[in-house]
């Protein structure tokens, strides 16, 4: 019974965060979406699904045959363009750190957040010097990763921050490929990218890891043109 009480107010916990973290990035869309965007004729929200390669840089237990990367990267996303540079996102990340081979040691990511977006190609003329074939974007991240130790009962949330870089290549007015690099530094976490305790006091420690990713981009909306390209 101490189990299932535990797990239900850490349950409540977790979607009590989760609801915070969700308003304090959709408020702004709300409020701003009207009045910057409302002057262009053209789409300004995407679908973005993205999968690839995850490296952890640390910490965790160098005396493992492992440096717990891989190909075990998998996110999903919604973007909005507020203007033609500037926009935002809200995404969910899944990144798994195991033990090569095996799997069996490690720990799992799920990270919830927001990101604030910014069409580098526009600002430097990218899209005009392509015929709007070529554009990349950068972004900036905040997010609460639920961190599962695999093969343990054991869980903990991890504040992540992050910033990367997104090339697109324009397929269509609909679809565009896109790959991203991004980095990322977790504030404070208790176990290491081998699910390993840091320390015996559970006094916490910063760390990072890094994505690599390919995926797809889908423009939704009924205009012609997305602003990504406009």
């Amino acid at each position: 019974m101490y189990l299932i009480h535990f797990f239900y107010i850490r349950t409540l916990s977790d979607i009590t965060i989760m609801k915070q973290l969700t308003n304090v990035i959709l408020l702004p869309l709300l409020l701003l979406s009207s009045g910057l965007f409302a002057q262009l004729d053209v789409n300004n929200i995407s679908l973005e699904v993205g999968y690839g390669y995850n490296g952890a840089i640390g910490p965790y237990n160098k005396n493992y045959n492992s440096n717990f990367s891989g190909m075990n990267h998998f996110d999903v996303g919604i973007r909005y363009m507020f203007t033609e540079k500037i926009g935002a996102k809200i995404f969910y990340k899944l990144d798994h750190f195991v033990n090569d081979p095996g799997g069996e040691i490690g720990v799992t990511y799920m990270t919830i957040g927001g990101s604030g977006v910014y069409n580098l190609g526009t600002e430097i003329g990218l899209n005009y010097m392509t015929r709007d074939l070529v554009s990349v974007t950068t972004h900036v991240d905040a997010g609460v990763t639920f961190a599962h130790l695999i093969g343990q009962n054991q869980y903990e949330r991890v504040g992540v921050l992050g910033i990367g870089i997104t090339p697109m290549v324009k397929l269509s007015n609909k679809f565009a490929l896109m790959a991203d690099a991004t980095y990322n530094y977790t504030l404070k976490q208790h176990y290491g990218f081998d699910g390993v305790l840091l320390d015996p006091e559970y006094k916490p420690e910063p760390g990072s890891f890094y994505n690599l990713s390919f995926g797809l981009i889908f423009y939704i909306g009924e205009n012609r043109y997305h602003s990504d390209w406009y």
